[in-house]
Order: C-alpha cells, then structure tokens, then sequence
C-alpha cells in the first residue's frame, strides 16, 4: 500500500487524503463485482475456516469475513458446507441472524461476508441470575422458530455459547455461524456435533428441529453452571444429573430434562412449545418478585 502524501494522525483508522484503511493487511476483492474488503485483523481460526475483521468499502462498515482455503476448498463436502451456509445465510431476514453481504470464489479461496455483531459471546457472558439466563435462551427460541418455520425449514446444529453473542444495541440475542446448518428435507449424512452441547443423534449423523432445543437446554446448563454439560452427563441414564447440587432451581431442571431427553420425540415438538415452556417459567417468577 502506498504511503499518503500527508502524515495522518495516530488517532485516525482512515487516511483523510484518500479514505483508504490506515490499519489493513492487504485487500481482498471479488473477482465477480470488483467490491474489496481491507483486512483489519483475524478474529478465529479453526479447523474449517477462518474469519477475518474486514473493512466493506461499499457500504463503508466493518464486516466479517469468512474464509476456506485452497486446501479445504478442494474437498467436496467442504465446499458443500460452505456455499450451503452462503445461501442458506442469503435467504435470511431476521435480526436474530447476521446479515449476509457477498459470497464468492477465487483460485485459492471461497469467501462469505457478513454482517458484524457488535456485542459478548455468551461464552463469555455471566447471567444475573436465571431470569436473565431463561431471557437469553426465550430470545434464541424465537430465532429457532424462525429457522425452523421457513418455506424450506433449517436446522442449525451447532447451538453453543460461543455461537450465541449478546447485541450492544439494541440488546438482542444474535445465533452466528451457520457452517453446519442443514435443511430438514435433505437426507442424514454428515456426523457434526460439539462434545457436551450437541444431540446424541449427531454423532450418528443425524438431526432434527428437536435437536436445537436440546443444544438450547445444554446451553442453559453452561451458562448457570460455567461448566461443561458433560460432567453432568449420566451415559447410563441419559440425562444430566447433579444440576440442583450445582445451583439450578428446580423448576428449572424439569425444563432442561424436558429439552435434553435422550429420545428427539420425548422433547418438545416445535419452537412454540419451548417459547410457551420458558415464558411461563419467567411469568411465574415474576408473579414471585410481586
């Protein structure tokens, strides 16, 4: 990149000569529309991808930037994977999930843009109290329902704290990264499940609409315990014990029981009935505060 005819401040993220990012690693472009995106710094790195902080000049905001290399963009299912997240993300309109911006392929990589949240993970989060936890998880059921309700219903499967960011403004849970998500028409295939959050029917490659609650349920458990589901888990039993001596209520742990059966039939049938479930658990607590 070129230096500017005229020292900038340090203050200053955008060269007031040209508008040109002042803190970018390089660009990236779109072979298709021209539109680049200055690379700012790398937010995560796994073992499927790699997001990147990225500066859209087109609309003049901060986005993210999602990326496969050459590597994993030879594989066929990864490629699958991530232009099913592309499209699927694009036929969304929901402010419960980012808005997608511009997807495309290079030689070495595939590239999806989207929207930047601006807030905590829930990773990261601690609730007040277990109103503020069931508020969260209300939130994330709302945006299931959505999900699970369009023309050609989804299944997100990768339901997990680190998944579930708290917006600054206006305050709102935002459910991220769609890079599992499946459509409930297709058939059973890829085994995709998180160790202690996803559904024992993950790891047999496959999933339901029943399979978000009982990430939904195991989320609520991390985020009122701060550990891991699995020490709770019982293989014998199926089901998580030990969460009232870890400090949940008990009215509470009959809804996690309910969400996280080991069976997808026994948990609730659709979105409706975990929003109804969660909302009367919060009425009731606030008729106990009067």
């Amino acid at each position: 990149m070129t230096d500017c005819c005229r020292p900038n401040p340090p203050c200053v993220h955008f060269c007031r000569l040209d508008g040109h990012s002042l803190l970018g690693k390089g660009k990236i472009r779109n072979p298709d529309n021209g539109y680049e995106y200055e690379v700012l710094s790398v937010f995560a790195q796994g073992g499927m991808s790699t997001t990147y902080l990225v500066y859209n000049y087109q609309i003049k905001k901060l986005c993210v930037l999602k990326e496969i290399d050459s590597e994993l963009a030879s594989m066929a299912k990864a490629r699958e994977l991530f232009q099913r997240e592309a499209r699927i993300l694009k036929s969304l309109s929901h402010n419960g999930v980012p808005d997608f911006h511009d997807f495309f392929a290079s030689e070495n990589y595939y590239s999806l843009i989207m929207e930047m949240i601006y807030g905590d993970s829930l990773q990261r989060l601690i609730p007040r109290n277990e109103t503020e936890a069931v508020g969260w998880m209300l939130e994330l059921a709302k945006i299931l329902d959505y999900l699970h309700n369009l023309p050609q219903p989804i299944i997100h499967r990768d339901i997990k704290p680190s998944n579930l960011i708290l917006r600054y403004h206006p305050s709102q849970v935002v459910l991220i990264d769609f890079g599992a998500v499946k459509e409930v028409t297709l058939k059973p295939g890829t085994r995709i499940a998180t160790a202690g959050f996803s559904s024992p029917e993950q790891k047999k490659g496959l999933s339901f609409i029943q399979s978000d609650f009982y990430a939904l349920g195991t989320t609520l458990i991390y985020l009122l315990t701060r550990k891991s589901p699995n020490k709770f888990y019982s293989p014998v039993t199926h089901k998580f014990t030990g969460l009232e001596d870890a400090g949940i209520s008990p009215g509470l742990v009959s809804i996690i029981n309910t969400l996280t059966y080991y069976s997808p039939s026994d948990r609730p049938s659709n979105a409706i009935e975990v929003i109804d479930i969660l909302t009367k658990y919060l009425n009731n607590k606030n008729k106990q505060i009067i």
